[in-house]
């Protein structure tokens, strides 16, 4: 029961260390959902080889989307005109950081890691969306498959609209898709912090490069967000590892993992997918020593990485701010995975609409794979409607005269597999 205790307070502390930064976070992250959609994203970043891949890569930073959510965005932008360039840039850049990670990470492991973060992101972007572009013949030419043709209405909203927009999708659309991950990594954080020694990697890795390697190895194949992986970065400090060793972690596990790799594989095609890898295997290692080197040789003139959130008590504001933080990630996941049954374009799902054309849908996980579906239908002709059923996995489409083998086909470009629903 001590042992239970201590780890019921670890994670408290955890998680009141970097509620006040992650709320911030949320509020930014809201903000840049009005203010970036995906659908401004992709008038940007047309064919060529250099200006589509900076453009990319800088707007892939601050977009808080995960290794699952930026697959569908990635694959969307693809099929309207972007290079495998510019959309190996956005691979590669926009699951390492986000408004709100940038600032939990500020807040756990402070200012120089937060700004080292997205440092990394930005030129491991860059460098693997330029290898991309100057591999691939096809990069300067226009492709053939590129569908800028279509335009999709979209309504203009009023400010109030937009402001209810963001708000929404800052504290009930994105705490929603990161609660589980995110209360998985305060817990991993906690488990480490009341059972692991600090001796342990001293005792049974010891060896520092080794140390390195084998982050990268828990890293790649596993999902976490970006955000879930501050505190278990936390926790692998607390631990022994050095501060470029859980940053190896910190960069390689929000980038990447098992299922978007063949996701990644099928849209952009071997040698793309080979180089997204190897971009973020060798970023993440280099990265790593940079921060070390700089964490040991610059330490007096204040850039030491290791200003980490260590005390044991907190704060009133840390204390009010988890409770907020936990009031949010229960109610949005709630909403977002149960309320309404989880429809995530209808306003109640008693209105649903009688299709015409039913798919079932295998592979969508969270909002952004909701909406990049949807888009991708509203996109093919004879459709006028469609709405899209995270929790059944279902698209209920309307239109005259609708083939479902070029919407099936349509969707299965993104990365998902459908089929008409029996």
């Amino acid at each position: 029961m001590e042992k239970f205790l201590e780890l019921l307070n670890a994670c408290w502390i955890v998680l009141g260390q970097m509620s006040p930064y992650l709320i911030l976070g949320f509020l930014i992250s809201g903000l840049l959902s009005v203010m970036i959609s995906p659908r401004w994203v992709e008038k940007h970043l047309g064919t060529g080889r250099v200006g589509p891949v900076i453009k990319a890569t800088l707007l892939g930073v601050p977009l808080p989307l995960c290794s699952c959510g930026v697959i569908p965005v990635a694959a969307s932008l693809r099929r309207h005109g972007a290079g495998k360039g510019a959309t190996t840039a956005f691979l590669i850049s926009t699951p390492q950081t986000g408004a709100d990670s940038i600032l939990a990470t500020w807040g756990l492991l402070g200012p120089f890691f937060a700004i080292f973060r997205p440092l990394v992101a930005l030129l491991t972007g860059i460098v693997g969306g330029m290898a991309v572009s100057l591999t691939d013949k096809s990069e300067a030419e226009p492709r053939a498959e590129a569908n800028n043709s279509v335009n999709v209405s979209q309504p203009q909203s009023s400010l109030a609209a937009k402001i209810v927009s963001a708000l929404k999708y800052a504290f009930v659309t994105l705490p929603g898709e990161i609660a589980r991950a995110l209360f998985v990594g305060v817990i991993i954080a906690g488990l480490i912090s009341t059972f692991v020694s600090g001796e342990f990697v001293g005792q049974f890795i010891g060896n520092y490069y080794l140390t390195m390697l084998l982050m990268l190895a828990i890293g790649i194949p596993v999902y976490v967000c970006s955000t879930s992986s501050i505190p278990i970065a936390l926790a692998f400090i607390k631990m022994g590892v050095s501060p470029g060793a859980a940053f190896v972690f910190l960069i390689s596990g929000p980038a990447t993992n098992a299922a978007a790799i063949s996701v990644i594989w099928k849209i952009l095609g071997r040698s793309s997918a080979l180089i997204y890898l190897t971009t973020i295997f060798a970023g993440s290692l280099a990265g790593g020593l940079a921060l070390d080197y700089l964490d040991q040789n610059f330490s007096e003139a204040g850039l030491r990485a290791v200003t980490m959130a260590c005390h044991t008590e907190l704060s009133l504001i840390e204390t009010g701010s988890a409770i907020l933080m936990l009031i949010i990630l229960c109610t949005s996941y709630y909403l977002t995975h149960k309320g309404s049954q989880g429809c995530s374009t209808c306003a109640s799902c008693e209105t649903r609409p009688a299709a015409d054309l039913t798919l079932h849908i295998d592979g969508m996980s969270c909002n952004n794979c909701a909406m990049a579906v949807r888009q991708a239908v509203l996109e093919m002709p004879g459709v006028s409607a469609a709405e899209i059923i995270l929790a059944e996995k279902k698209a209920l489409i309307i239109g005259h005269a609708v083939n479902h083998e070029s919407i099936i086909a349509a969707i299965n470009s993104l990365g998902y597999s459908a089929r008409v629903d029996d």
